[in-house]
């Protein structure tokens, strides 16, 4: 993992921290990745406890621009018997490889999750649930793990619009694994 420094000048630039969202933005939206989610076919099936979930997680992908590079930070805290927090940051590096000593900018508590079930198969663990703001505003949400441990985040409709394991697999094959986060 990175080593992680806080962030004292770039901060104070709101002009590059908005290039910077942008950047990470535009790099959550696109096609399929290359790695494909387990269909339940075989694989051992991660956790379906929300503690698997909690931890600090990095951004598989690294988001270049001019001569920096970007990746963001998911900080997720269990807060109760099916609730965590959510934070949110971001590494910067020097270069444009994601690569030597980095820079924290956060993390932000963005808001908390309410999961209302977990299911798990071969490959894949589901958690459905709630995202409610800072602000107060509610999103459906998925947080789900592969095999090997790859945290991917899913927006949902209230209520669920993707009911099943073989659904949400159908989803992630639509998200670039660059988009989801490693330990």
């Amino acid at each position: 993992m990175p080593r992680i420094h806080p962030l004292h000048g770039f901060a104070r630039r709101p002009v590059t921290w908005l290039m910077v969202l942008t950047a990470l933005a535009l790099g959550a939206c696109g096609g399929g990745g290359d790695d494909a989610p387990d269909d339940g076919s075989g694989g051992t099936a991660p956790s379906a406890s929300i503690e698997a979930l909690e931890g600090d997680w990095v951004q598989k992908g690294c988001v270049k621009t001019g001569g920096q590079s970007f990746k963001k930070m998911l900080r997720a805290r269990v807060t109760g018997a099916n609730t965590l927090d959510y934070h949110e940051g971001v590494l910067t590096f020097g270069g444009n490889e994601c690569a030597g000593v980095s820079r924290l900018a956060g993390p932000s508590k963005l808001g908390a999750v309410s999961f209302d079930r977990s299911e798990s198969g071969a490959g894949l663990a589901a958690h459905w649930g709630v995202f409610r703001t800072v602000t107060g505003t509610r999103f459906g949400a998925i947080w789900t793990l592969r095999s090997p441990a790859l945290l991917c985040l899913l927006g949902d409709d209230i209520p669920t619009s993707q009911p099943s394991l073989r659904a949400v697999s159908a989803s992630l094959a639509t998200v670039p694994a660059d988009n989801c986060f490693v330990r």
